[in-house]
């Protein structure tokens, strides 16, 4: 007799957290690409945190992780780079 084991949680539910993290950085992205000066880098990492969306909506979920991890990566890169260029353009003007 095959006993199964009980999974540890629904593929649904951590398809829903991805894509709720993937939402929340998407927001945080285009607001640092438009307050941090960080046009490029922003975008990039909006459209990865787009891209990790859409991954979690299909079941991806290694998928949707490594683009949302990419996404936070570029997201955070710009916004340092932005603070930091700002900065110095009002400390050197």
């Amino acid at each position: 007799m095959q006993t199964e084991a009980p999974p540890l949680a629904r593929p649904g539910a951590a398809a829903q957290e991805l894509r709720q993290q993937a939402i929340a950085w998407l927001v945080i992205s285009l607001a640092s690409s438009l307050f941090c000066a960080s046009l490029c880098l922003g975008l990039g990492g909006a459209v990865f945190c787009y891209l990790a969306m859409q991954s979690a909506a299909h079941g991806l979920i290694a998928d949707a992780e490594a683009k949302l991890k990419w996404g936070k990566v570029l997201t955070l890169v710009g916004s340092v780079m932005g603070v930091l260029s700002t900065t110095l353009w009002l400390v050197f003007r």
